[in-house]
């Protein structure tokens, strides 16, 4: 079984930036090579040395300051109509803000539209996969129930689990207009339930 701290080839190239074709030219000329190969040849490289590998990258190429933290931001809001309003764009600009005053540099941003029930959001599962191939070290969002409303300490402990620190920038307040994050919260359960009790009927 291959552990947390091995990366796939493809893993690999995502966190370095390359092709996979790269990878394994690294590999034969002696640039990169693999840690070991599995039984069936498939190339296994070691978490820490990849992470290494790509700060020696990154510093001679001069693109980061040495022990610089890469930041991923994260903002959602529950509908449309508050993305058109203009309330993700500020909370994007926000949080940016918030990384510079901090010396963070920003790496990635990601967002979404929706309920902070759904845990299948696409910006979050973006950001959990990113986040396991060491693509930056601190997460930082505006609220803690921007990131989730329930299962957050989930998503911390797997966060810590791959070394990226949770950073909230109002980690003590919650935002306004609860009542609006209510009524999309109650409606994404009301939909969910009738979505399972639908499939239950149809294998009755």
């Amino acid at each position: 079984m291959i552990s947390a701290a091995l990366l796939s080839i493809g893993q690999c190239a995502l966190l370095l930036g390359v092709c996979r074709k790269t990878l394994r030219r690294w590999d034969a000329s002696g640039v990169f090579k693999a840690s070991f190969r599995t039984s069936g040849g498939h190339r296994r490289h070691g978490k820490k040395r990849v992470l290494l590998f790509y700060k020696g990258k990154e510093e001679n190429g001069g693109e980061a300051t040495q022990g610089q933290k890469r930041a991923a931001i994260h903002g959602r809001v529950s509908s449309s109509r508050q993305k058109k309003s203009g309330d993700l764009t500020r909370q994007l600009e926000g949080l940016k803000t918030y990384c510079k005053a901090k010396s963070y540099r920003l790496w990635k941003v990601y967002s979404d539209i929706g309920s902070g029930l759904n845990d299948g959001r696409k910006g979050l599962q973006r950001l959990l996969k990113a986040a396991a191939c060491g693509q930056f070290d601190v997460l930082v969002v505006s609220y803690n129930d921007r990131l989730a409303r329930f299962g957050l300490q989930i998503i911390k402990e797997y966060l810590a689990s791959w070394g990226v620190e949770l950073d909230v920038r109002h980690p003590t307040m919650i935002e306004n207009n609860p009542h609006s994050e209510f009524i999309t919260d109650l409606t994404a359960i009301l939909y969910s339930f009738m979505g399972k009790l639908y499939r239950m009927r149809r294998t009755t």
